[in-house]
């Protein structure tokens, strides 16, 4: 580094102060890399709770009260609200290619995929709502069922 006097100036973080590296560090990296995979296994994690199989235990395959075909229709409308943002309401506008980019990388974890700071930004905006009452159908039809 060339010797200069804002360097040396006291609590000085250098990593901090710049902007490529906090952007990186915590909207592709943190949010894009472990806030939202956490956040989407949470919610497969309720979805498959060891209260919630119905076959006997030890079984090769288990048998869920809740199938693979309501966890798909659970990814499926959270597509669905993705690309259903406009910029008249919410002011982000998604687009449903985007929003099937989102489920390749997350849901379907394709390799090879990639969002940019912007992207990422945009699911930083809008997954806390996006994601509000979004297993509520699947809870209603385990609590009727029990």
């Amino acid at each position: 580094m060339v010797p200069n006097a804002y360097y040396e100036a006291r609590n000085f973080d250098f990593h901090q102060s710049c902007p490529r590296e906090e952007l990186h560090q915590f909207l592709i990296g943190l949010y894009g890399d472990y806030v939202i995979p956490s956040t989407l296994y949470e919610v497969e994690q309720v979805l498959r709770r060891p209260d919630l199989v119905l076959s006997k235990p030890g079984v090769k395959v288990p048998r869920y009260l809740v199938t693979n075909e309501m966890k798909a229709g659970v990814w499926a409308r959270l597509r669905d609200r993705l690309s259903s943002l406009d910029s008249s309401f919410s002011m982000v506008e998604v687009t449903v290619d985007y929003a099937t980019h989102f489920c390749d990388m997350y849901v379907d974890k394709q390799k090879g995929k990639h969002l940019s700071g912007e992207r990422v930004r945009i699911l930083l905006l809008a997954l806390p709502f996006l994601l509000r009452d979004l297993i509520a159908p699947e809870v209603l039809s385990i609590s009727q069922t029990i």
